[in-house]
């Protein structure tokens, strides 16, 4: 049994309700955060799009780091992961990647019908390992 959580970037809006629910769940500090959320755009600072008006594009990506701990606690009372449960555009699917019918299964399924890829992130020491993003 594998669980992997998988992060539709199609509708991801960059909102970060998944990274402060789990630092409220969990009680973090003020500065730690177990996700992070990336802007893709200009570079230019946050939240700023690439390209030129009329024809400006920006889009983001949850980083999972390895201090997420997919919400070990949460699982063993049979509770829902709070980034997932509290995405509010259902962008974030976690389950057993071997059960066709797990939501991540179910989502993913989805997302290829809609002629998304998928990938990983190259491993590393700072992020979790077992998220798959799913984009256009």
């Amino acid at each position: 049994m594998a669980k992997k959580m998988l992060v539709d970037l199609e509708r991801c809006i960059g909102c970060w309700t998944c990274a402060m629910a789990c630092k409220v769940c969990h009680d973090l500090p003020d500065d730690e955060y177990r996700i992070t959320i990336e802007t893709k755009g200009s570079g230019a600072g946050i939240d700023r799009p690439a390209g030129v008006y009329p024809d400006l594009h920006m889009s983001w990506q949850p980083l999972y780091h390895k201090t997420c701990t997919w919400c070990a606690e949460r699982q063993a009372k049979g509770e829902p992961l709070m980034c997932v449960y509290d995405c509010p555009t259902e962008a974030l699917a976690y389950g057993d990647e071997d059960d066709p019918e797990s939501a991540f299964s179910v989502n993913l399924a989805r997302c290829k019908a809609k002629g998304c890829h998928t990938f990983e992130l190259p491993e590393s020491d700072e992020m979790k390992h077992g998220v798959i993003y799913a984009a256009k």
